[in-house]
């Protein structure tokens, strides 16, 4: 370009001379004025030749190096609830006939919140009274017939006993027949067998382990048909607020509104945000770390939160991905300034940050294959390379400082930002005016926010 000037300039001046030629001149002043031509033009060449234009080099934009601060966030969303949330159920089947709380109502612990129809409970009740009465009878009616067959047994063993010892010395002496002998022995064993057979603590004689079992089983009946009478009272399980009611008066207890419980109460004093973290990011997450809430009901006000649990096992993200997620749980602090539960809030989490450093886009920085870093600064006119290291990462830019001290490397440098792999240290470039800038990446450009399902 710079050639195609001159020779412009060099044609120009001989223009200039033939113009200012009059139309008729002599031929010694012609033959002046060409020799002056042709010294132009000699000179011309000499001057490319001796002092050649410099080549203008790669086009490049470049940025100047500058610090600020650079954070990596996380962007996930779910449910408010309370951090006690209670579903209230009747295994009863029996109509509710009377609700006395509704939706938004506080609640104390034990509080009656619906009434159900006690007739068949009621009538199992005393069914199982009866019953449990019953096996108590049978148990004293055959210890009572048990004392007397024994009280029986026991003084047939007597006789059997005497008969025996009699018969004996009258069997030595020849006085009856051997059979006699043998027929009081026999009766004997026979009584002692009886004996034998019964279960004598402490000298009362006991009934089988029957009669026991028979009333441990019906006072278990008595227990369950009390507690079915308790639970014809639903009462809450803790001191709340009544978020939800799914059940009407007439409708069976133990069948709710599309099958859902028949009340909800929550602790809306402390809220709390479910969310799912991705197993990649999990390992940036830790108990007591800060989330900032956001929801459409806060309008553009924002709360503060910590993560207040994290499950010790993952599930499954869904089905179209072999991804897992962690379920955590960030607790909502301060003034909850109209959030609800039930609603859908964003919490974004600071995984890591840092400040007062040099920040430049990711597009800056070169990676070689054996995973060093470096980037491109623009030193009187040619690349100089600088490697550096890299820090906190967002989407679009990335902390860097040098490996060593390097003096391109500094506030104020221009660096390029996009640099092409053609280019090599020394390499000759020209900035793109219309691209420069010296503006540092913001904060806001900086944050990144990781969407996750």
């Amino acid at each position: 370009m710079e050639e195609n000037q001159q020779g412009q300039d060099v044609s120009q001046e001989i223009n200039k001379l033939l113009e200012a030629s009059p139309k008729k001149k002599k031929k010694g002043k012609l033959k002046w004025i060409l020799i002056g031509v042709l010294v132009l033009v000699l000179l011309f060449i000499a001057k490319n030749v001796l002092f050649p234009a410099k080549p203008m080099g790669t086009m490049v934009s470049v940025q100047a190096l500058t610090k600020g601060d650079i954070q990596e966030k996380i962007s996930l969303s779910g449910p408010v609830s309370g951090t006690d949330a209670q579903q209230v159920t009747s295994g009863l089947h029996a109509k509710v006939t009377e609700i006395l709380v509704k939706e938004g109502d506080k609640v104390e612990k034990g509080q009656v919140l619906a009434r159900l129809d006690k007739t068949d409970v009621n009538t199992a009740l005393e069914a199982a009274k009866t019953q449990l009465d019953l096996a108590k009878a049978n148990k004293t009616e055959a210890e009572k017939n048990l004392r007397l067959e024994y009280e029986k047994n026991q003084t047939i063993l007597k006789n059997a006993e005497l008969d025996f010892q009699r018969k004996s010395s009258l069997y030595s002496t020849g006085d009856i027949p051997q059979s006699d002998y043998e027929a009081a022995e026999s009766a004997l064993k026979d009584a002692k067998a009886t004996m034998a057979n019964y279960k004598v603590v402490k000298g009362t004689v006991k009934v089988p382990d029957s009669y026991d079992l028979q009333i441990k089983t019906a006072e278990q009946e008595l227990e369950k048909a009390e507690s079915k009478v308790s639970d014809a009272d639903l009462v809450s399980p803790i001191a709340g607020t009544i978020t939800r009611v799914n059940i009407k008066v007439g409708e069976f207890a133990d069948t709710p509104t599309e099958n859902k419980y028949d009340f909800t109460v929550e602790n809306l004093d402390q809220l709390e945000l479910s969310i799912a973290v991705s197993e990649y990011n999990i390992g940036k997450v830790h108990l007591g770390q800060k989330a900032t809430i956001t929801a459409d009901i806060l309008g553009g006000e924002s709360l503060e939160g910590v993560v207040s649990s994290i499950s010790p096992t993952g599930e499954e993200k869904n089905a179209n991905t072999s991804e897992r997620v962690i379920p955590i749980k960030v607790q909502i602090t301060g003034d909850k300034k109209g959030l609800l539960s039930g609603i859908t809030a964003k919490a974004d989490l600071l995984l890591s940050e840092a400040k007062d450093v040099y920040v430049v886009p990711i597009s800056a920085v070169m990676t070689g294959e054996d995973g060093s870093n470096k980037m491109a600064f623009v030193v009187n006119g040619t690349v100089h390379f600088v490697p550096v290291t890299t820090g906190v990462t967002s989407d679009v830019s990335m902390e860097v400082k040098p490996v060593k001290e390097d003096s391109a490397f500094k506030e104020g440098s221009n660096y390029i930002l996009s640099p092409d792999a053609s280019l090599t240290e020394g390499s000759p470039v020209t900035v793109d005016p219309t691209a420069q800038g010296s503006q540092s990446v913001s904060p806001e450009e900086a944050g990144v926010v990781v969407q996750t399902g």
